[in-house]
Formats: C-alpha cells, structure tokens, sequence
C-alpha cells in the first residue's frame, strides 16, 4: 500500500525534468555526494557526540545493510519515535539508502495514536528512546506489538530487556555490507520519506515524498537564506515529525556541507540561546512559539551576551510580528519566513534581502517551481490584494494521504492543487500574507452570524506588555453559538485582568463585537507536534467545565 504513491501527472514531470527542478537522484545519494567532498569535516553535533560527514556515511551504511540483513524490503517502513538526536538523519538516509521509508513518530505520541499509525504503514521495525520524559516507551511499544502484527522488531537507544534489542547491534558492521547493499537503489519517483501531520484538529495523517520531491524543499530555502557549507546550523525546532525542526536545520546542511548543532530537548529559553552563541551559530531554525519564549530572557541579557546570528529562520505557524523585529534586533540577524505544511509541501519562503515590510509581514513569494493562486469558496481565482483560500501546486509537494484516500481526494484536487484550509491575500509584487486579518478558514469563530478572525485579537493582544503568547479560540454558546475567548501565557511577574485587556484591545480599534468575552491564564498552549496551538484542546476546557 506504501507503494502505491499518486504520481505527478506525465506531463507535469516532464516540465519539471525540462526545468531542472527533479534531478532524478536520491536523497541517500546526494548526501554520500556531499559526504565524499567534505569528508573530516564535522556534520552534526549534540552534546559530546560529534559526528564527522565520514563516519555518519560509515554509518548509515551499516544500518542500511544491517536492515537489509533482518529481512526487509523495498517499500517497507522503519519507525523511530525520538526526541531531537543524531539518529533521526541517520536512520532516514540508512533507509533511503535501500529504498525503505522512514517514519518520524513525534515523543510526545501515546499509544491510541501511535497504535493507528504503526497499523495503518505495517510498520516492521520501531525504534524507541528507551526510557523518556517520564514514559517507558519500550514498555508502550510492547502493548502495542500485540495489535500490530506487522512489527517485527523494537530497537531502543536507551535501557533493553524482554523483546527489546539494543539500538547499537544495527551499528555493528556485518562481513557483507555491499553485497547487502547491491541493487538496493529505490527509484527517485518511489516513495522515499513519511511525514506526519501534527494532530491538531484529528488524528495524524500520513504523507508521501519522492526523493524528487523532498529534495527541493531546501533548495529555495537555501537560496533565500544565503545559506552554505560554511555555515553552521543551530537545531532548535522539534525534529520528530521530519518536517520543520528536520528539512531546514538537519537535512538540507547535511546535504549541503554544513554543520548542524542539535538542541537535544527545548526547555529553558536560556540553553537555547547559549547553543547558539556557544558553537558560533550563524543560521538557526525554530517554530514561532520558540522564539516568542526566546525574547523575555534576551531581552534582560547584557549586550555583550547575546549570540549573533546571520538568518533565524521559522515555519509552522504564523511569526506574530513583535517576535519577528526583537529577534532581529535582539540577535542582530534577519528572519526568513517558510511556509507550507507536512502534506502540501512548501511553496514560498522570503528572502533575507527582502525589504523589512515584506520580510516581516508576509511568507514572501511563490518559489520557481511552485503555482500559487488565491481562490475563492467556488474555486475561482481572486483579484490582487484580496483574500480568499490560499492554494498551491508544487514539484515538492507529496503526492496523497496513506490509506485515506477519501481525504486526499477532498485536500488535492484532479489537477495537483493543493487546498490549504489557509485564508490570505497576495499583493501586486507576488508576497503572501497570512497575518492580521487573515487566518486559517477553520479557526473562524462564528458569534451569531458574524466571522471572527482570531487573529484579529492575538496580533495586537502579543503588543501587550504582560502577554508572552495568547491564542483566541472558540467559547460554546448556546445562544451565539460561539463566543471568543482569549488564552493567554503571561510574561513572568505580570498580571492581566479582563477588563484590562479589553480596554486595551479597543484602544487597537477592535469593534466590541470582535472583543474576546472570557480570559482564561495558562502557564503554557497546548502545541501539536509541528508547533501549531491545539485550538480544539482549548475549546474543550470549557466542555469540561460544563461535564
């Protein structure tokens, strides 16, 4: 079923060749291509471990012969539920290597969805950190081998035990490797990665990437960024879905001669901010909500203290604007905006050298190999600056949902286009905006007949100087049928009362039926794994309530 991937209509592959945009190699091969050039040269780096491009080539190597070796075949999955670590990449290239696929399971996964995903890909092997965060996931994935029969194998990097192989045995070189090796190269049209949705309305969904299209992720992103194999990449974001916190700060330096520095686990602000200054960072990529956290603790570090860095990069959710321009005068480097999402691909990206309005304020323009449009709710293209339903089809983007084509069907139309579920507006030179008024269609709230745009509130209400983050979502109401209600995570020693924050709202012209109706304090949003707010998680607090 993994093998049966959607693929890009003949005559839309045949642009794409003629373009340059598909080369037609692998992403196994264009790293041993860059492995080959930059050798000694360090390629990652988390805490004592080090890895030089060299060894992590050695490396992926033996664990793709050694999955050779235990029986797999083309086409079949790796799973690997891991919290940020060198294994990630390593285990992705060994697979691609062989023409199996790697499936990134985010740590913060429990066993209802990590159940129906290891089912639903007939996953063979997992592997399991062990022992993390304070869940046993060896334990877990025991229970869940019970209702998976097609998981042959659970590795784990931590503690073993009853059924519970140790991780460094796929490390150890078998006497065979390149006769295991031979042969093995998959297609670069066959599905080469999994990415997973981050589960913020529904369970996740599965996505498939060729080669062809995966490797174009980057490649604008690098331009855009000015980026090179001399720059050295700070990983902030989470790696364990393979989309943000993966393709821009692990992959693409890997693919490009750089060197990557790993945070192992976001906690404190501060550790992240000492990576970078510490191993000299000159590029770095987080999600938004990262970086919000980022600007109370710089904001009090003496100027002599602070790391400079060249681009800080960030997809995954709107960048509230206030974020963007104290980054940039905090860290006195330039912010690059990538949008796009783990089905959809990703279709535009600013550029560094964009003017301050553009690369603050939008998600930049349209890459070369991308089509955007603007649609309206019949599917009819709208005019310049006005908002509608962004669309996109791109020579990165996958090709349909595992096992659920009802909703790839109803996400993709016949023609390739992507349908986001975005709302924005693009102006006369081609940027995109999705801020201020303009939001994702679904997260409207409807008070009586009239739309609000929850970011209509959370864009002036992050100017407010107790607020570190807020999210508005919908309050239930029996008359109105829903009421906005605004969640907000405070900065520290602040206080915010509800009248306080209304008075404050209309001061920034908000009508008083766009005013949130209730104030809830939280010490954190609930995030799904690719950083984007649980807004369904929001609004049940208040069914619970009323259970």
């Amino acid at each position: 079923m993994i093998a049966d991937l959607p693929l890009t209509p003949n005559a839309l592959a045949t642009q794409y060749r003629e373009k340059g945009f598909w080369n037609d190699i692998t992403i196994a091969e264009s790293f041993a291509s860059t492995a080959e050039k930059f050798g000694d040269k360090t390629a990652l780096i988390m805490g004592d471990t080090s890895l030089s491009y060299s060894e992590l080539a050695k490396q992926i190597n033996i664990v793709a012969a050694n999955l050779v070796a235990l029986g797999l075949t083309p086409g079949q999955v790796v799973a690997g539920q891991l919290p940020n670590c060198t294994e990630i990449p390593l285990l992705h290239l060994a697979c691609n290597t062989v023409g199996l696929l790697y499936m990134p399971l985010h740590d913060s996964w429990r066993e209802a969805e990590l159940s129906h995903l290891l089912q639903l890909a007939e996953v063979q092997i997992v592997v399991s950190p062990g022992v993390y965060r304070d869940c046993d996931h060896n334990a877990m994935f025991r229970d869940i081998q019970a209702q998976a029969p097609s998981l042959k194998a659970i590795y784990s990097l931590g503690v073993t035990g009853e059924n519970i192989n140790a991780f460094d045995t796929l490390l150890v070189k078998p006497k065979n490797v390149d006769k295991l090796l031979a042969g093995r190269r998959p297609d670069p049209d066959a599905p080469a990665a999994l990415m997973l949705s981050g589960g913020t309305t529904a369970i996740s969904k599965i996505s498939r990437f060729s080669s062809n299209n995966m490797l174009l992720m980057f490649e604008p992103a690098a331009h855009c960024a000015g980026f090179t194999s001399n720059d050295i990449a700070c990983a902030l974001a989470p790696a364990g879905t393979g989309a943000t916190g993966y393709i821009y700060p692990i992959l693409m330096p890997l693919l490009l001669g750089a060197t990557t520095v790993i945070l192992p686990r976001w906690g404190d602000p501060k550790t992240a901010i000492d990576l970078i200054k510490n191993h000299q960072c000159t590029y770095a990529v987080a999600i938004p909500a990262q970086m919000t956290k980022m600007v109370p603790v710089l904001e009090t570090m003496a100027a002599d203290d602070l790391p400079t860095l060249r681009c800080f990069a960030n997809a995954g959710a709107p960048l509230p604007f206030i974020t963007a321009t104290k980054i940039e005068e905090y860290l006195h480097c330039r912010i690059q905006s990538i949008y796009g999402s783990t089905d959809g691909g990703v279709p535009t990206f600013t550029d560094i050298n964009d003017p301050d309005d553009k690369r603050l304020k939008t998600v930049g323009r349209a890459a070369p190999f991308a089509e955007l449009k603007i649609w309206d709710e019949q599917g009819n293209e709208v005019a310049t600056d006005e908002i509608g339903e962004v669309v996109w089809r791109c020579a990165d983007k996958s090709w349909g949902y595992l096992g659920a084509d009802d909703q790839t069907a109803s996400t993709f139309t016949p023609e390739g286009f992507y349908k986001s579920g975005d709302l924005g507006r693009l102006d006369a030179q081609g940027y995109l905006q999705i801020t201020s008024i303009v939001c994702r269609k679904k997260d409207m709230i409807l008070r009586g007949g009239r739309n609000i745009s929850p970011q209509t509130i959370e864009v002036p209400l992050l100017s407010h100087p107790a607020v570190l983050d807020v999210a508005v979502a919908a309050k239930p109401d029996d008359i109105l049928g829903e009421r906005a209600c605004a969640f907000v995570v405070l900065n520290p020693n602040s206080t915010l009362e509800f009248v306080e924050m209304n008075d404050f709202l209309k001061s920034r012209d908000l009508a008083i039926w766009q005013l949130p109706e209730d104030l809830v304090i939280l010490d954190d949003l609930p995030r799904g794994a690719g950083g984007k707010v649980r807004k369904a998680d929001l609004t049940a607090l208040f069914n619970e309530k009323k259970d």
